[in-house]
């Protein structure tokens, strides 16, 4: 891609793809390590997309400080949020921007498929909010939390395959199609 070819939808992918960064380097060098000292070294949920099972929820309250706790809900919480939002943008105008050439409702629709991930992060956030303000864990919100979490985690699997499926088909069409037809 050559400067003169820089156009805005790719000026906001590279900012989408700062904001994201960003927010991940913050959470894994100051909140993610906090967090996990506080707690004697368990995991956030976020993490741990395989889910989680009602008694780790109530190891990790019993654990967790009172600072720990505003921590989680707060500055972690809001990085996640940014995080989760730059990173949905960022698979969502990748999706555009590599299809957009082909046809323009097939790029809209691929565009639209990080939106579930963004979804259910979302839900997961706000079910795992509930759990830390909360008096006293519930195993139905714990299901529901790690519902969530799993259901994140696939939806991100889902759009990382669509996203690498449209580069490996641009790059293949990059390689072999007609000059006229790049």
């Amino acid at each position: 891609m050559s400067l003169r070819r820089v156009t805005p939808g790719w000026v906001l992918l590279i900012a989408c793809i700062i904001a994201t960064l960003s927010a991940l380097v913050t959470m894994r060098l100051w909140t993610i390590p906090a967090l996990r000292a506080a707690t004697g070294g368990l995991d956030v949920f976020d993490v741990l997309i395989q889910g989680y099972s009602p008694d780790y929820v109530a190891l990790y309250l019993d654990v967790l400080p009172d600072a720990a706790r505003d921590l989680q809900l707060g500055a972690h919480r809001a990085l996640d949020t940014l995080f989760v939002a730059g990173f949905t943008a960022t698979l969502s105008v990748a999706s555009y921007l590599l299809a957009r050439r082909w046809n323009l409702v097939l790029a809209l629709s691929l565009g639209v498929i990080p939106l579930f991930y963004f979804a259910f992060e979302m839900l997961e956030n706000a079910q795992v909010a509930v759990i830390l303000t909360h008096p006293g864990p519930h195993p139905a919100m714990a299901a529901a939390a790690s519902r969530f979490t799993v259901l994140k985690a696939q939806a991100l699997v889902f759009a990382l395959s669509a996203v690498l499926f449209l580069i490996s088909a641009r790059s293949f069409e990059l390689a072999f199609a007609p000059e006229e037809k790049r």
